[in-house]
């Protein structure tokens, strides 16, 4: 005999297949693809004069030279923060990042910016992050992996029950944590490098502070995604270890996350009430993503679909 558990399940997917059916006859066949810009519009100088604000980024290397320039080309004033400010490589780090960028030493850099990045090597970064000086009230956005151990099978193992940024925030309750899963730095040289823009989860307890580093990624010509507090970034070390398994069996293949739009049931029903998924405490000071279109209104899915209820009980 089927559980009462069992035919509730077979109800909600019953119920979400009649949505897909339901958007498929509503929606008709797809417009044409339109070919999209050879270079994605984001990557376009800003207007003379135009700043966005100072961003300190710790560290001068792979990741701070795809970062840096792409946020001096965005507006941004990027002052680096390096162990050797003088040498030739980092001077012409700083030549490439915009006219106003400087670098200078990691504490100092710090002290100068409201938003600091931490892009220095997972294995050093919450070591790092406490030899900066004060950073009370700073948005400090950590984008460096999770533990890397090998499992007996040649794979990764995930290892942590707690990201980096985890750490460094319970070190230093005063810092704005914010982790990002980091993408491929190629989509900060050219969003559009693979004619889709990439994801970027957002993760921070800091509402306003996951705000600025969204406003701060979609300038740089990615989609960011609000991933709510900064546990949920463990998650994204359990995506990166995903990611990494074709470059580990030696497949000629890449695989960046996308997050794609799709029907939200609250339209139609109270989730929170009929999951008992319980109410976030930031629920009445929610940041704001940018989009870069808008998402269709309740009334609109109304209009595409059928009259919908909650699943049944």
């Amino acid at each position: 005999m089927p559980t009462r558990l069992s035919m509730r399940l077979l109800c909600h997917v019953r119920c979400i297949g009649l949505a897909a059916l339901a958007i498929a006859s509503a929606c008709g066949s797809p417009p044409a693809e339109k070919a999209p810009a050879e270079k994605a519009p984001a990557q376009n100088p800003p207007a003379p004069g135009a700043e966005k604000g100072v961003v300190a980024v710790i560290g001068t290397g792979t990741l701070a030279g795809a970062l840096g320039p792409a946020l001096g080309a965005q507006g941004y004033r990027v002052i680096y923060g390096s162990r050797d400010p003088g040498r030739d490589v980092v001077r012409a780090l700083v030549q490439r990042s915009g006219p106003k960028a400087t670098a200078v030493t990691q504490p100092e850099a710090a002290a100068q910016a409201p938003v600091v990045v931490l892009a220095v090597p997972g294995e050093v970064v919450v070591d790092v992050a406490g030899t900066l000086g004060d950073l009370s009230g700073k948005v400090v956005i950590d984008v460096s992996g999770g533990d890397k151990k090998l499992a007996p099978d040649g794979y990764q193992e995930l290892t942590s029950d707690s990201a980096k940024a985890e750490r460094i925030q319970a070190r230093h309750p005063t810092m704005r944590v914010v982790r990002i899963n980091l993408p491929n730095i190629v989509y900060f040289m050219d969003p559009l490098v693979t004619k889709t823009r990439a994801t970027v989860f957002v993760a921070g307890n800091d509402p306003t502070a996951r705000e600025t580093v969204a406003n701060m990624m979609f300038d740089l010509g990615v989609d960011p995604w609000d991933a709510g507090p900064l546990r949920f970034a463990r998650l994204f070390d359990a995506f990166n270890t995903l990611a990494n398994i074709p470059g580990q069996q030696r497949r000629a293949e890449g695989y960046q996350v996308v997050m794609m739009p799709t029907v939200p049931f609250s339209c139609f029903f109270d989730m929170v009430d009929y999951f008992k998924f319980g109410e976030p405490a930031e629920l009445k000071q929610l940041p704001k993503f940018p989009r870069r279109e808008p998402a269709p209104t309740c009334e609109e899915w109304m209009r595409r679909l059928p009259p919908m209820g909650p699943p049944p009980q």
